[in-house]
């Protein structure tokens, strides 16, 4: 009954994991016809766009790995800094979708990997962005899937000598992908240009995708542009 549960788990797990890459990819999807009358956590945005809503933001960043759990490293600014380094380049556009009235962006990533381990990662992402005008600043949440062209060396638990009787634990290619971002506005008025930081986080969802010691968190700086 245990082993039915769990594997309930990760099917509807990967499920909504697959249902925010489809929306990801398909952004105009009539999904607003297809919802029934009534408030929803997920809603459409009216069917004109606005000037801001035509927009491509393209956002550069680079970041350091720390080996600590996700919760540390966000609540408590904790860092195990490894020789292990990200550089990423990112295109997102506002969908037609809020979150409780947060707009939602669709965004790809393609990510170099350099340091202790050399691959690409592509990700698809959902972020929801709340917006601080006064402050000129945003903060945002994503969700979406990362995929890495090899298994991450950093995500992968093997005895050391500390530890000689620790199990060996390796982590996938494909992983559910989180991101936290703090982001602020630098007062230009050519491309819109904002400075941010971001936590790129790769998840196996408690052993949804892998073993739960899998997984891999950079604290990470960019820059992003309005086109």
């Amino acid at each position: 009954m245990l082993f039915c549960a769990r594997r309930n788990l990760r099917i509807r797990a990967r499920f909504f994991s697959a249902a925010a890459l489809a929306l990801l990819c398909f952004p105009s999807a009539p999904f607003a016809e297809m919802a029934p009358a009534g408030p929803a956590a997920v809603s459409a945005s009216p069917a004109g766009f606005s000037e801001r809503d035509r927009r491509w933001d393209v956002s550069f960043y680079h970041g350091l790995f720390t080996n600590t759990t996700l919760g540390e490293t966000l609540l408590f600014a904790r860092t195990d800094y490894r020789p292990a380094y990200l550089t990423a380049l990112t295109v997102a556009r506002p969908t037609r979708y809020d979150l409780l009235e947060i707009p939602i962006e669709a965004e790809a990533q393609l990510v170099h990997h350099s340091g202790a381990q050399k691959h690409v990662e592509f990700n698809g992402v959902l972020v929801a962005r709340y917006e601080l005008p006064q402050a000129g600043a945003s903060l945002a949440f994503g969700e979406g899937l990362s995929f890495a062209t090899r298994r991450p060396d950093v995500e992968t638990v093997r005895p050391t000598a500390s530890d000689p009787f620790q199990d060996s634990q390796a982590t996938r290619n494909l992983l559910n992908y989180l991101m936290f971002e703090a982001e602020f506005r630098v007062p230009l008025d050519a491309r819109n240009p904002r400075v941010f930081m971001r936590i790129h986080h790769r998840s196996g969802i408690w052993g949804v995708f892998c073993p739960p010691t899998c997984g891999s968190n950079y604290v990470t700086y960019g820059m992003r542009f309005t086109f």
